[in-house]
């Protein structure tokens, strides 16, 4: 949590308008804008009110998104990445909008609520801008796609920005902690350092025996790596009062990240 009105709680939530992504209204809308996403004036001039950790996580996220519009080259590209959605990035999004979109979600299904305005960044383009980028580095170190997209789904529903909602030290896809050694917050922000690292190691642990080899640890140790190993050791009771909150936890994180496998 990063605000007082508590509206930058990471894990899901986009940003509201003007303090993360919004201050020019979608066409036809009102002077409020579409509602949590990014849009032209995003990164330029924070609204009052305003933490460091805002004005850091939604600048990230705009660099990662203009980052990610280059990547896929379409029309439009490159844009800067300084970490300011300007009319240019927003010319780009409606380009990636109609041309790429399109065939990156053809397979998936979104209620009308997640669908992006045009020109706007929520989670309908954010998919279709990430997505092919995890498979990528799914790919490049043999893990299945479906978890390292459900596990990123469950931790930012694929906000570049998100800041964790428990704590001020969880940011960008996959919620990097950066209280752990070597995380800082610009790498934990930033979607390829994010993504590559994740898949990484969900590699590594499923090949040691820490884990089990097995991929319903290594999806936990995702969320709290001493329990999960802790856990595939078979050290963990459901009968011990201690170790019931911990098993809860667990298999409550890994049943909702296999439930955004696709």
């Amino acid at each position: 949590m990063t605000s007082a009105e508590r509206t930058r709680v990471g894990r899901g939530a986009w940003p509201t308008d003007g303090r993360g992504g919004t201050i020019a209204p979608a066409e036809g809308g009102s002077a409020a804008g579409p509602g949590r996403c990014y849009g032209v004036g995003a990164g330029e001039a924070p609204p009052a009110g305003s933490t460091d950790a805002d004005i850091l996580a939604v600048r990230a996220g705009v660099t990662a998104l203009s980052r990610a519009l280059n990547w896929h080259g379409g029309p439009g590209t490159p844009v800067p990445t300084d970490g300011r959605f300007t009319a240019a990035t927003r010319a780009a999004v409606i380009a990636f909008q109609e041309k790429l979109q399109p065939v990156i979600n053809r397979d998936m299904y979104l209620p009308a609520v997640e669908h992006s305005p045009a020109g706007f960044v929520n989670k309908e383009t954010s998919y279709a801008l990430f997505m092919p980028i995890a498979d990528r580095y799914a790919l490049k170190y043999t893990v299945p796609r479906g978890l390292l997209r459900g596990i990123t789904t469950i931790e930012s529903n694929w906000d570049p920005g998100a800041v964790g909602y428990w704590t001020n030290s969880d940011f960008g896809l996959c919620q990097w902690n950066t209280t752990l050694p070597e995380i800082t917050t610009a790498r934990a922000l930033d979607p390829f350092w994010a993504l590559d690292s994740t898949a990484r190691a969900m590699r590594e642990r499923f090949d040691s025996d820490r884990w089990g080899h097995n991929w319903l640890y290594v999806i936990a140790a995702h969320n709290v790596p001493t329990w999960a190993a802790q856990w595939a050791q078979g050290e963990l009771s459901a009968t011990d009062p201690a170790d019931k909150p911990k098993l809860d936890r667990m298999n409550g994180y890994v049943s909702n990240v296999l439930a955004r496998v696709w």
